[in-house]
């Protein structure tokens, strides 16, 4: 004890603590290692999970002639760069917490934005390159987008375009990304395999054996004049059946439990333990959860994860930039309005919470804060990467102790660690990720209770700009779609008012109940009232 807190007063005392302003935020060292472990801890899961669904773009791979994108070359390219985006990951996650430390002096962590990656994979680049949208012009437009997200920051800009957005959409669109992730993580490319395809329904409970597994086929001229299908990885349990015998499913959700009960009780390390737990178990060869399994795949996957340590090149996905930028507006606008939205929520959260803001709701250096998160986006697309944002898991790096940027150094410093380790953490199973995505999509729906569901035009605009998000695969539809239907009804409303039809106020919830608990009392009583 004695040594730590002689410690604390040395560092304190040191550059490092002037520089970090350790007294005027009664900050101590101890306490920023604390919370930097801890942040990292509750972020670190992004290692594994952002690989896996950027490599799902395709990348940079080509296609062969024969079998396309179900060849064996694709498949072994599309292996090779999900590799080297674990590395990429840790880098440019170093980098942006290292300058948010130093530049900003904020306890804030920074990687690839979860939501982001998915719609830069699944409705920009599409699902191995099947998309509307190259993979080199959907890197192009991350840079750009970090380009013009830094012109706003520097500005200031960035404040009156987040207040044109409707407050219902605004609110509603994390919830609609939480939903989008849970859809993945429930899912058997990225996750635990519990929904899958119906050719009647759409979708319907899976989680059958391998197998059991019925692929599904585009019914095409060619598949049905000369037999000549392409199958995908959307199947269906409905013909062979097993519907929820599936070991790695139910050692899935196992996981996803140990997740829930570890945050119940505030634990910060519970997605780092579902995870780690699950994927311990499956790294044994010869089981039926195994990620190992005796065939050519398997067999390379335990030589490469036999390696333990090896530092990835990144000659596949680095700079993978183009001139050709068709069809790539819409991609922009969302990758732009989803990281001013998600940047400026988290950033004014935490700064709020440490009583750092301002009467006006501001916070020192916040043009630093905001032109870090930019300037990391572009370097990142550098490396192939989907846009770069704030973690509002670092609130638990806050809780724990964290108070300066000094937390965000340390941070990175881990993340710096973690650029050895890409065996490891390429040989996490889709099945141990899959229950961290259903509780961040979880936990991402708390803003829900914020939505003013007594008023129909509040409601259905904020309702389907998190409905339409999972349904669409696209985040971009989803907002589309509440924006349009919030300022189609408000100009009903103002033509109707110039009619002489005034719109009905509503109360929200907690007003009603107060209305029902705590009847109006006329102005006279309470008048009579104060005056006894």
């Amino acid at each position: 004890m004695a040594f730590v807190e002689g410690l604390n007063d040395k560092v304190g005392k040191s550059f490092i603590g002037k520089f970090f302003d350790f007294e005027g935020r009664k900050a101590t060292f101890s306490k920023e290692l604390k919370g930097a472990t801890t942040s990292f801890l509750t972020t670190a899961y992004i290692l594994a999970v952002n690989p896996r669904i950027l490599a799902d773009s395709g990348g940079p791979c080509i296609p062969p002639e024969e079998g396309g994108i179900f060849s064996p070359e694709y498949e072994g390219c599309m292996t090779e760069i999900k590799k080297q985006y674990v590395t990429a990951t840790a880098i440019v996650s170093m980098f942006a917490c290292i300058l948010m430390g130093v530049c900003a002096n904020l306890p804030v962590i920074l990687s690839c934005g979860m939501g982001m990656n998915a719609y830069f994979t699944y409705s920009v680049v599409g699902w191995r390159g099947t998309g509307s949208v190259s993979y080199q012009a959907a890197i192009t437009a991350v840079m750009i987008e970090g380009i013009i997200f830094l012109v706003l920051a520097v500005t200031g800009a960035r404040i009156f375009i987040v207040k044109m957005i409707p407050e219902p959409v605004r609110i509603a669109t994390s919830a609609g990304i939480g939903l989008f992730l849970a859809h993945l993580g429930l899912q058997t490319a990225e996750g635990l395999g519990v929904v899958v395809s119906d050719i009647a329904t759409a979708v319907t409970l899976g989680g059958c054996p391998e197998e059991n597994r019925t692929p599904l086929v585009a019914y095409d001229a060619d598949c049905k004049d000369n037999g000549i299908c392409v199958f995908s990885d959307s199947y269906t349990c409905d013909v062979l059946g097993g519907v929820m015998s599936s070991a790695t499913t139910w050692l899935g959700l196992i996981g996803l439990f140990i997740i829930a009960a570890m945050l119940s009780y505030k634990k910060k390390a519970a997605f780092i333990v579902g995870i780690a737990f699950v994927t311990f178990i499956s790294w044994f060869k010869g089981t039926d959860v195994t990620y190992f399994p005796d065939t050519d795949q398997g067999n390379a996957r335990f030589e490469y994860f036999s390696k333990v340590v090896s530092l990835e090149p990144l000659s596949l996905i680095t700079g993978q930039f183009t001139g050709d930028l068709k069809g790539v507006t819409l991609a922009l606008f969302t990758f732009l309005y989803i990281d001013l939205l998600d940047t400026s929520g988290t950033l004014f959260a935490l700064a709020s919470g440490l009583g750092y803001t301002d009467e006006n709701g501001d916070f020192p250096k916040s043009r630093w804060a905001f032109s870090v998160d930019a300037v990391s986006t572009s370097f990142g697309s550098i490396f192939g990467l989907s846009p770069i944002t704030s973690y509002i898991e670092s609130a638990a790096g806050v809780e724990a102790g964290g108070r300066t940027g000094l937390t965000a150094v340390i941070c990175g410093f881990y993340f710096f660690i973690s650029i050895f380790f890409a065996p490891i953490f390429a040989s996490i199973p889709p099945w141990a990720t899959g229950g961290c995505l259903v509780m961040v999509g979880a936990l991402m729906c708390a803003n829900l209770s914020q939505i003013k569901w007594l008023d129909p035009a509040h409601a259905i605009s904020a309702f389907l700009t998190v409905i339409i998000m999972p349904l669409t695969y696209s985040i971009a539809y989803g907002l589309i779609a509440g924006m349009l239907f919030w300022y189609a009804l408000q100009l009903t409303f103002k033509l109707m008012t110039v009619l002489g039809v005034e719109k009905p106020d509503f109360y929200t919830f907690e007003d009603k109940a107060v209305k029902e608990v705590e009847p109006e009392v006329p102005k006279e009583e309470v008048f009579e009232k104060d005056i006894e």
